[in-house]
Formats: structure tokens, sequence, C-alpha cells
């Protein structure tokens, strides 16, 4: 019974390492698609472990903080093509709960203002 035990311990403990997911400081991929040409977009970043914003592929991004006490980062993202844009959000605890993401404006390819309907932005752990 006591080995038993032991084993069944041991066997919780290991598998309980990654239990509940990574932790710890890193960085969540986001990708930004929509139904239009959308060559800029403004977001706004919201999550108390968010502690800033990076560029991915081709994609360029500009961020400040908003609100520190609420965790609100306001985000640029700059599409060359138009097509899908890719961007890392900074985190302090991959375990914390997922940023929000609000879609605030968007520009098409011409620079003209553009309906943010069909923005989908999604966030990978």
């Amino acid at each position: 019974m006591r080995r038993w035990l032991a084993v069944t311990v041991f066997t919780l403990s290991v598998a309980g390492c990654d239990l509940f997911g990574p932790s710890g400081p890193g960085v969540l991929n986001a990708t930004l698609t929509s139904t239009n040409q959308i060559g800029a977009v403004v977001l706004e970043v919201t999550g108390l472990s968010v502690t800033g914003i990076q560029p991915q592929g081709d994609t360029r991004a500009f961020s400040a903080v908003v609100n520190t006490q609420r965790g609100q980062h306001r985000v640029v993202l700059v599409s060359p093509d138009g097509g899908s844009m890719r961007f890392g959000i900074e985190v302090d605890d991959l375990g914390a709960d997922e940023p929000t993401v609000t879609v605030v404006s968007a520009a098409s390819t011409q620079n003209l203002p553009s309906l943010a309907t069909g923005v989908v932005v999604r966030v990978e752990r």
C-alpha cells in the first residue's frame, strides 16, 4: 500500500508540472485578419500581465500604455500589403488570463477610413 501511494504521489506531481500550461514571461502570438484590405488598424489590448507589443513578419507595430492600473495598451499596426497582420503580445506571465483585444479603428491600404466589421484578432498561447 505504501509503495502504491508513493508511486501515485510521484506520478501526480510529475504530471501536474504542466497541468495548467506554461507560466512566466513570454510572448503570445496574435494574428489579425479582415474581409477588407486593411492597411492600418488601431487596437486596444487589455490585460494586467501585458508588458508590451512586438511586430512580427512584415507588420509594423507601435504601442503606448494608456492605463497602467487596467493594463490598457493602445496599438497601431501597419501592413504594407493589406494582408493579415501578425504581432506579439509580451506578457509577464503566460499562465495569466488571456488579454482582450478590441478594434478601435481601421484604414484601407489607400489610407481611407474602413469599417472594422470583419476584422478578427486571434491570440494563441
